[in-house]
C-alpha cells in the first residue's frame, strides 16, 4: 500500500490516502495526451484540405503524405501513453515497444526523407533531378524494416509481458520479460533497438547538416534539425537516468517517462506543423502564394525548376 506500485484493478493501493497519488497523475497525463492526439489529428485534416486537395503550395513543397505519416506516427507516440496506465497488463507491456519505439524511429526517417529530397534537387538543380514520394517512402521502408524485425524478434523470443516480481522484499505486479530467454533477453533487444536508433538519429543529424544551405522557402533543415537535436539530447538523458530509478523509484520514472514522451512527440509536432499553419492563415491569410523566393545566391533563376520536382 502506497509503495509506487500498482497491485491493484482498481489502483485503490496507490490512490486516495497516498503521498504520490497516481489516479491524480494519470488524470493529469491522459487529458494532456488526449489533447495532444486530437491536435494530431486536427493537423491531419488540415493537411489533407490544404495541401492535397487544394493544393496549398506551403504545404505541397513540405511533402503532404510525409507529414500524414509524421502525424501518424506522432499519434501513435502519445497513445504509449496509455500502456503504461493502471495496472501492468501482459498485452499493454507487450505493445510498448511497438507503441514507443516505431512511432519514434518513423518520425525521425520521414523528417530526415523529406529533407533527403530537398537535398538531392539542389545539390545538382542544373540536372532537375526528380524523386517521388513512392521513392522517398522506399527510403522509409528501408530505414523502418530493421527496426520492425527488432521488435518482431524482441515480441517472440523474450516476449514483454506481466508478473509478479520482488522489489524491496515485498512481491509486485510489474511489466517484465518473459518468452524463452527472460529478463537478460528484454534488456539485449532494448539495447539493440536504441543502437540501431542512434544511426538513423545519426543519419537524420547528417542530412540536415548538407541540406541546409537548401533555398529558404524550402529550407525546412533549421526545424527539422532542432527537432532531431530535441530527440538525441532526450533519448542521451532520459534513457539512462530512467534505467536507474526505476528500480528504486517506479512513481519518479513514471513521470519522467510520461514527460519525455509528451515532450519529444508535441514538441515535434508543434515545431514542424505551427509555422506551417500559421504561414498558411496569418501570413498568406488562406491565399495560396504560388511564389517561391530565395536568400541565396545563384539560385533565383534555378529555384522555379527545382520547385517543380519537390511537388511532384
Amino acid at each position: 500500500y502506497c509503495d509506487h506500485f500498482i497491485d491493484c484493478d482498481n489502483m485503490s493501493d496507490e490512490g486516495h490516502g497516498c503521498h504520490s497519488n497516481v489516479i491524480v497523475l494519470f488524470i493529469v497525463f491522459g487529458t494532456l495526451t488526449g489533447i495532444f492526439m486530437l491536435l494530431a489529428l486536427i493537423f491531419a485534416a488540415l493537411v489533407v484540405v490544404f495541401g492535397i486537395i487544394l493544393e496549398y503550395r506551403r504545404l505541397r513543397a513540405a511533402s503532404p503524405p510525409f507529414l500524414v505519416l509524421i502525424l501518424l506516427s506522432v499519434f501513435i507516440g502519445f497513445s504509449s501513453n496509455f500502456a503504461w496506465f493502471g495496472k501492468p497488463h501482459p498485452v499493454a507491456c507487450a505493445f510498448q515497444p511497438w507503441l514507443l519505439g516505431l512511432p519514434a524511429l518513423s518520425m525521425i526517417v520521414a523528417l530526415g526523407a523529406k529533407n533527403f529530397r530537398l537535398w538531392r534537387i539542389f545539390r545538382f538543380p542544373m540536372d532537375k533531378v526528380k524523386i517521388s514520394n513512392m521513392e522517398l517512402f522506399g527510403l522509409w521502408f528501408v530505414l523502418m524494416l530493421p527496426a520492425v524485425i527488432i521488435v518482431t524478434v524482441w515480441t517472440i523470443v523474450s516476449t514483454p509481458t506481466a508478473a509478479v516480481e520482488e522489489h524491496d522484499g515485498k512481491d509486485h505486479f510489474v511489466c517484465t520479460t518473459g518468452g524463452f530467454t527472460g529478463t537478460p533477453g528484454g534488456i539485449i533487444f532494448f539495447s539493440i533497438f536504441v543502437f540501431y536508433g542512434a544511426i538513423v538519429l545519426a543519419f537524420g543529424i547528417f542530412i540536415t547538416i548538407v541540406s541546409r544551405k537548401v533555398p529558404s522557402r524550402f529550407n525546412e533543415s533549421k526545424l527539422v534539425a532542432i527537432s532531431i537535436y530535441n530527440l538525441s539530447l532526450l533519448s542521451a538523458v532520459v534513457i539512462p537516468v530512467y534505467m536507474v530509478v526505476v528500480e528504486y523509484n517506479p512513481f519518479l520514472a513514471w513521470i519522467i517517462r510520461a514527460c519525455a514522451i509528451t515532450y519529444a512527440f508535441g514538441a515535434t509536432m508543434l515545431l514542424q506543423f505551427l509555422p506551417i499553419f500559421v504561414g498558411i492563415f496569418v501570413i498568406d491569410k488562406c491565399q495560396n502564394d504560388k511564389s517561391f523566393k530565395s536568400n541565396l545566391k545563384g539560385h533565383t533563376n534555378r529555384t522555379s525548376s527545382s520547385s517543380k520536382s519537390i511537388n511532384k
